[in-house]
């Protein structure tokens, strides 16, 4: 009885072997597919955790804007720095200052300033923390980055009619002084008190590239005013704006008193009451 030895054939082995090739393409373009997807997906989330906690930090800031305490007695004339817009600080970014009392004997200044990487024309927004500006100087964040990243940072005051008010400044720059700063009447300071909503436009961009090819995208915030800003960008990183609007509720307090009693605030008035 002979013995009958099974096998493959040379026919079977390679189609076997294509089979297998075919499989693991397949495998490796999926994970490719997906790789490239949780890439897009998590640096979209992490523009979008750095904005909203950013913007919930600012919008607190600027709620605080003008408290003062009505025992504070440390400052001379505090009602002078409530708050405080450099527009176009770096570049066409803006710069924003807040004032306020976080005690009968100590008052904070907040600054949200943009600000470059070393060696780098990439920027961050850095948040700076002052106990005490006027007097001591206590220094509590150092123009620390606070957000990463940012491509624009616009801010918009507007009065109670929703005009927009400049300029508004303790801190003017060249151009609050264009647009009236420091001239007779000290226009500056008594807009500070005019100021009742904040418009906060903030646009981050992606720490990676994003896209597989490059993306033309047009950005414009703060539209049809002259001190808006529009960017153009044609790369493969992706981008989003951010906007926030807030009522200074402690500024307009501060209008309230000196129309009806002419005091300042700080000073013997009802103020916080």
């Amino acid at each position: 009885m002979k013995n009958r030895n099974s096998g493959f054939t040379l026919a079977e082995v390679l189609v076997s072997i294509v089979i297998g090739v075919i499989s693991i393409a397949a495998a490796f373009a999926s994970y490719n597919y997906f790789n490239k997807s949780y890439k897009s997906v998590s640096q979209k989330a992490a523009i979008n955790s750095a904005a909203r906690d950013a913007l919930t930090v600012i919008a607190r800031d600027l709620r605080n804007a003008g408290y003062i305490d009505i025992n504070f007695t440390r400052d001379a004339r505090p009602e002078l720095r409530l708050i405080n817009l450099r527009q176009k600080y770096l570049g066409n970014l803006d710069r924003l200052g807040v004032w306020y009392t976080t005690s009968p004997n100590d008052r904070m200044r907040v600054n949200y300033t943009p600000m470059k990487y070393q060696n780098s024309n990439k920027m961050y927004l850095a948040r700076e923390l002052v106990m005490n500006p006027a007097t001591d100087s206590k220094v509590i964040f150092g123009n620390e980055e606070f957000v990463p990243n940012i491509v624009d940072f616009q801010v918009v005051f507007r009065d109670k009619d929703g005009n927009e008010l400049y300029p508004v400044c303790y801190e003017c720059g060249s151009v609050e002084n264009s647009q009236g700063a420091g001239r007779s009447g000290n226009i500056e300071h008594a807009n500070m008190k005019k100021v009742h909503t904040v418009e906060i436009y903030l646009t981050l961009e992606s720490a990676k590239e994003v896209f597989n090819k490059n993306q033309t995208t047009r950005i414009i915030n703060h539209e049809n005013s002259k001190y808006g800003n529009t960017l153009n960008f044609n790369d493969k990183y992706y981008r989003e704006t951010f906007f926030v609007s807030v009522h200074t509720r402690n500024l307009a307090k501060h209008v309230a008193i000196s129309e009806q009693t002419g005091t300042s605030i700080g000073q013997s008035s009802n103020y916080n009451k």
